[in-house]
């Protein structure tokens, strides 16, 4: 009888415990995905919307809005069936695009972290802003303006970038000095 009572006793506990709120994370619906390079936003490149069509950046007025998880999930473009799609999402340089969405298709599951890029789940490629204003995958690095992404939501239509801190190099360079037309390492 007593140990009954004790196991309801801890099992009410237990379920209190295992009761508590988890952290709710905020799916971003209608956002603009913003370079943190140049201040263009994405937008696929076209005037119809099909599988294939590159994701480039443009002005931000100009930009459509997608729909993004702080966590793991699809990139979708707002009001379609289109999810930002890597290609094999193994690559660095591979074309970014819209395709039709495939929820849990390994290169449509992004992953928004908490440095504010956008990376594959489960991979080591960001979505990095290329040249010409195009969009590929590259090996997440640190310090690389080229992989962080603002969300602005509502009317925002995009802040200025503001510039990251220069890395900090784990080997300094020696400086010299010419004195008496000799060199010495100062």
């Amino acid at each position: 009888m007593l140990a009954t009572l004790l196991t309801l006793i801890a099992l009410s506990l237990l379920s209190l415990i295992s009761a508590s709120p988890t952290p709710i994370q905020k799916r971003y619906t209608g956002v603009k995905i913003q370079s943190y390079r140049d201040g263009y936003c994405l937008l696929p490149y076209g005037p119809h919307q099909y599988n294939g069509v590159q994701v480039k950046t443009t002005q931000c007025q100009y930009a459509p809005r997608w729909d993004i998880n702080p966590g793991s999930g699809s990139v979708i473009l707002s009001g379609t069936n289109f999810a930002l799609d890597a290609g094999t999402g193994t690559e660095n340089g591979e074309i970014v695009k819209i395709w039709e969405s495939y929820p849990g298709l390994f290169q449509q599951t992004w992953y928004l972290t908490d440095d504010y890029r956008i990376a594959i789940t489960g991979g080591n490629q960001c979505l990095d802003e290329g040249d010409n204003y195009g969009t590929q995958t590259w090996q997440c690095t640190p310090y690389n303006n080229n992989q962080v992404w603002n969300i602005l939501e509502g009317d925002d239509l995009g802040a200025t970038p503001i510039p990251l801190p220069e890395p900090v190099d784990p080997i300094p360079t020696p400086t010299y000095t010419i004195v008496d037309a000799t060199t010495t390492a100062a």
